[in-house]
């Protein structure tokens, strides 16, 4: 009686045992059953495909290549696999038919070729599958060669998923550091708010006094005037307005989670922004720039180096807190370096020398409770290293504190007017 088709299901050894080891025989002009003559030595063929998997590119293509690869050495066989590339996700079923084959289109992860007469199944890991087919029984040499073909997809497929994993991991990392500046520049943004607060007042005022003024006046309750003297107040109604336009919209841009691409920026944009947040906290400060009257644009993202010179600026009030000083800005262009380096220096009490080489350190504060998070300096670092700057710091007790940046130029250089 003929054999059913499918009757037969083998599995292989596992990984490990003493057939992995074993020397096998054969070599190029070996024949698969008595028939069949192998076109290369097979041994090179599978090393040549073990070395071009790209293990980079995830299981599932490894899985791929290695079918393709495998069926051009073993075109009589069918080959397949049902792999999971990670838990939770949809198996992926990939065969590949020696010609003249009929598929049977049942992907039963068990058995993927119930039309032919033998299947041999081998475990890559505890969900995924390598299988090979034949109308007959396997050849002494097609076992050799589909057992050790078996070793280099289970070793491939392992080390693609580790590549996998890891790349997921850093994606996970690079969003966290995301979210811990972006948490950092809203807590940064709440110890400014009382400077939010005054810097939107003084518009308002004078909103509400010439609207006021004009009110009154148009329903008689005040002398004409000259229409001059109207259209003046009018135009400081517009100018107050204006302010408090762009002022909400360099906040709300500052509050944004950055996610530009670094291009040109004005540094000299960026300080004056900082500087009109930080504001509230230079009571009794003397701020001077000593910077030239041009400057080439760098390379940056406008809100990410805002919330640089915001902590640098936050942190100098600080330091100088309750006994006034001066907040110097030093510039100058470093050609050679295609660079511009800027220094921040504060009168303050200065920093100890045990603790200098700690202040970048995540979650490093001198600060007293509800004055920190220890994390601005360490943000401020990230920033600059991500956009291919530095920074440095020198500091003397109870003379202050002086931070170096070099800040690339942009690919345009171009030139631009500092105030």
């Amino acid at each position: 009686m003929r054999e059913k088709a499918g009757s037969r299901l083998t599995p292989l050894p596992p990984a490990g045992n003493d057939s992995d080891a074993r020397e096998i025989t054969g070599a190029a002009g070996s024949r698969l059953g008595s028939e069949r003559p192998l076109a290369d030595p097979w041994r090179d063929v599978l090393l040549a495909l073990a070395l071009d998997l790209p293990l980079e590119a995830g299981p599932s293509e490894v899985v791929e290549r290695f079918l393709d690869g495998l069926a051009a050495l073993l075109p009589h066989l069918a080959l397949g696999a049902c792999v999971i590339p990670e838990p939770g996700e949809r198996p992926l079923v990939s065969v590949r038919l020696p010609p003249g084959a009929s598929d049977a289109m049942q992907r039963d992860p068990t058995r993927l070729f119930p039309l032919l007469r033998e299947e041999r199944v081998v475990p890559l890991d505890d969900a995924s599958t390598f299988h090979v087919g034949a109308n007959e029984v396997l050849a002494p040499l097609d076992w050799q060669i589909t057992e050790r073909a078996a070793l280099v997809l289970r070793r491939s497929f392992a080390r693609a998923q580790g590549f996998r994993r890891i790349r997921g991991s850093a994606r996970n990392l690079e969003r966290l550091q995301a979210h811990v500046i972006q948490s950092e520049k809203l807590a940064s943004l709440g110890q400014i708010v009382a400077g939010v607060v005054h810097e939107l007042n003084n518009p308002l005022t004078s909103i509400i006094a010439y609207a006021e003024y004009l009110t009154r006046k148009a329903q008689g309750r005040l002398p004409r005037a000259d229409a001059e003297d109207d259209l003046e107040r009018l135009r400081r109604i517009q100018e107050a307005a204006g302010r408090i336009l762009r002022f909400s919209r360099d906040l709300v841009a500052y509050a944004r989670p950055s996610n530009e691409i670094p291009g040109p920026v004005s540094l000299s944009d960026v300080i004056d922004k900082a500087l009109v947040f930080c504001e509230h906290e230079f009571s009794g400060i003397a701020v001077e720039r000593e910077l030239p009257a041009m400057l080439p644009a760098i390379r940056g993202v406008a809100g990410s180096l805002t919330q640089v010179f915001v902590n640098l600026f936050t942190n100098a009030a600080h330091a100088m807190a309750g006994g006034g000083g001066r907040l110097v800005l030093r510039g100058e262009i470093d050609l050679g370096a295609r660079a511009v380096v800027l220094e921040v220096a504060d009168s303050g009490r200065g920093i100890e020398p045990e603790n200098l080489p700690l202040v970048f350190e995540p979650f490093f504060t001198t600060k007293s409770e509800g004055r920190g998070t220890g994390l601005g300096l360490s943000i401020v670092r990230g920033i600059l290293d991500a956009l291919g700057g530095t920074i440095e710091v020198d500091s003397v007790l109870g003379e202050g504190t002086v931070f170096s940046l070099t800040l690339p130029i942009a690919a345009t250089g171009s030139l631009l007017p500092t105030r």
